[in-house]
């Protein structure tokens, strides 16, 4: 029975472990056995199939972010989540090596989880990147820019990669591996799934990449239907500590609008606002595909769910928290298929945002003609063909890249 291990280590949202558990239901199904590393494995109990796989806690850097300064690079990420501290990354490689020794994946798919494909590549396992081409960065050295608004020097860039490699090399010298040369050596693979479209890639178009759509699942959830009524309907996915959330429920609620919205983990008093006879709140995530078909507006953090709801031609209101999902939100903005509302945002600019979206129909025209860029993209369609595609290189033999 081959053995999948499914990683994420950066990143907290809902769609890392649907994405993951949509590809391992399939993967199960055809024989495979199914191991889930993961940085959080709570959101695995909206996830009832995952009760059949292996699940293990993966280390996490306890300092997250905290006092760095805006980052232009995946290095700068790198370095920000624990590359700057040499003793935790050298801990962190050496906890990766131990759960992938245990269990002894014959390929490891890797969701936006740098040192699980650091350390796989310490061991020669197979290994694959699945998820947005944020994470996915080109092979340049140094590692290319993603910010457009404030680009930094070369200079700068250099630095941030010479820093996370001589980090990465100590850690891989602490076990006995082979030195990089340059840092984007760590995300090499045997294939990359870019889970987007050109358009809305953060680096920009990559001729030589294949884009195989957004990750996104339409078929996992609780089953919830558009409340009764004739006004707009819009459907809301959106993190609990979003700075506009209450300026959001305020606007919901007051409206003629139909709400079907999912707010993990909201506590009681914003639920009853929220809730109405217009509006149902639930406290697990939604089937999205029944609703798509007359969704008027995905109102979001511009994450993964937004891409995918996109296909089915939403319009979007993107209220970006943190850069990765800006950049995601700026360029469904340039698409012309949604706004985009800041952080700083009064309640004001906001409520003229969601009013502009659901009654200038240029929103809805615009997301429809991109979903008719890629008629042959559906959600199943995409898993199926990444599922085909894992089982290909499974049943290929070891290559140099494994090994490397």
């Amino acid at each position: 029975m081959p053995r999948v291990a499914f990683a994420w280590e950066l990143g907290g949202e809902f769609g890392h472990a649907m994405s993951c558990a949509g590809l391992a239901r399939s993967l199960h199904g055809r024989g495979h056995r199914i191991a889930f590393m993961f940085r959080e494995l709570r959101q695995l109990a909206f996830i009832p199939e995952t009760s059949a796989y292996d699940l293990f806690s993966a280390p996490v850097f306890p300092r997250e972010g905290a006092g760095v300064r805006l980052p232009s690079s995946l290095a700068e990420i790198l370095l920000g989540c624990g590359y700057a501290d040499r003793a935790w990354l050298a801990k962190a490689l050496a906890e990766w090596m131990r759960l992938l020794r245990e269990w002894k994946p014959d390929l490891l798919v890797c969701d936006y989880a740098p040192t699980a494909l650091l350390a796989a590549r310490a061991l020669g396992i197979t290994r694959v990147s699945l998820g947005i081409p944020f994470a996915v960065p080109p092979p340049a050295s140094p590692l290319p820019a993603f910010r457009y608004d404030d680009p930094p020097t070369h200079e700068r860039l250099l630095a941030a990669d010479a820093q996370a490699l001589a980090s990465v090399n100590a850690a891989l010298e602490s076990v006995g591996a082979p030195r990089l040369v340059a840092l984007c050596e760590q995300f090499q693979t045997d294939e990359d799934f870019l889970c987007s479209f050109p358009e809305l890639d953060a680096y920009g178009n990559r001729p030589t990449a294949r884009y195989w759509g957004p990750r996104f699942r339409d078929d996992a959830g609780v089953s919830a239907h558009w409340p009764a009524g004739r006004g707009a309907r819009v459907l809301v996915y959106v993190k609990k500590d979003l700075a506009q959330l209450d300026a959001l429920i305020s606007l919901l609620s007051s409206g003629p609008l139909r709400i079907a919205a999912f707010i993990p983990d909201l506590d009681p008093a914003r639920r009853a606002r929220l809730s109405g006879p217009f509006r149902l709140v639930c406290d697990k995530p939604i089937r999205f595909g029944p609703l798509l078909g007359d969704c008027d507006l995905f109102v979001s953090q511009a994450g993964t769910a937004a891409t995918g709801t996109l296909m089915s031609g939403v319009p979007q209101l993107m209220l970006p928290v943190h850069y990765e999902q800006y950049l995601t939100a700026r360029r469904i903005e340039l698409l012309g298929a949604g706004i985009t509302v800041l952080p700083q945002a009064s309640g004001q600019e906001l409520g003229k945002a969601l009013q502009r979206i659901v009654t200038e129909p240029r929103f809805r025209t615009a997301a429809r003609a991109y979903a008719k860029r890629y008629p042959a993209y559906t959600p199943a369609e995409q898993q199926r063909r990444i599922v085909m595609r894992l089982e290909d290189i499974l049943a290929a033999p070891v290559n140099a890249m494994s090994r490397a």
